[in-house]
């Protein structure tokens, strides 16, 4: 049976992180999603997002797509059959609202469904400036409607989605073993 692990969380809070530990450890291959921000440093083009204008990204046949910050984001239908095609187990990282459009979208795999909460929110400007961003950058993101309303847990995902803490490295990548492992139990 297919599955799909579905992280979301502010931004800053670990999901990426967290994402390519699935990959090193257990193989899960992400699902590439689509976006109109200009690539950071090191990015590359269908290995990271792929890396769409504006006219091109509403070629593709989207699941769920979101303006975040001043960019669009999207996850395709073609994007989530390519990275099941190298795994029975993917994974994605989704904003709050994609999360949703997930659990009404798709029936016929199993989701996994992770909110990536940090315990310091100031923690979380920290993390997004050591991946580059400028300290604006920082304040913009931060002060954004998506990021304000995902800052904790929506009130809608609550009673499917498993919280996971990222303070401490260590500890995460503990928690995020044990859920695996309970989630493998109950298929």
């Amino acid at each position: 049976m297919k599955r799909l692990i579905v992280i979301c969380g502010a931004p800053g809070s670990g999901k990426t992180t967290i994402q390519n530990y699935l990959l090193e450890k257990y193989e899960f291959p992400r699902v590439i999603t689509h976006t109109t921000r200009p690539r950071r440093i090191g990015e590359k083009d269908k290995v990271d997002y792929y890396f769409e204008s504006k006219k091109s990204f509403f070629k593709n046949h989207f699941i769920e797509f979101v303006e975040y910050a001043g960019h669009m984001y999207g996850s395709s239908y073609e994007g989530l059959e390519l990275a099941f095609q190298k795994s029975k187990t993917v994974t994605i990282v989704l904003d709050t609202e994609g999360v949703l459009s997930y659990k009404k979208t798709i029936k016929d795999i199993q989701i996994l469904f992770w909110y990536i909460k940090v315990p310091d929110v100031k923690q979380l400007a920290t993390r997004i400036l050591r991946r580059g961003e400028s300290e604006q950058e920082v304040v913009r993101r931060l002060a954004s409607f998506e990021a304000q309303r995902d800052m904790n847990i929506p009130a809608k995902l609550v009673s499917f989605c498993e919280i996971i803490e990222n303070g401490m490295w260590q500890k995460t990548k503990n928690i995020v073993d044990k859920v695996l492992k309970e989630a493998a139990s109950k298929r």
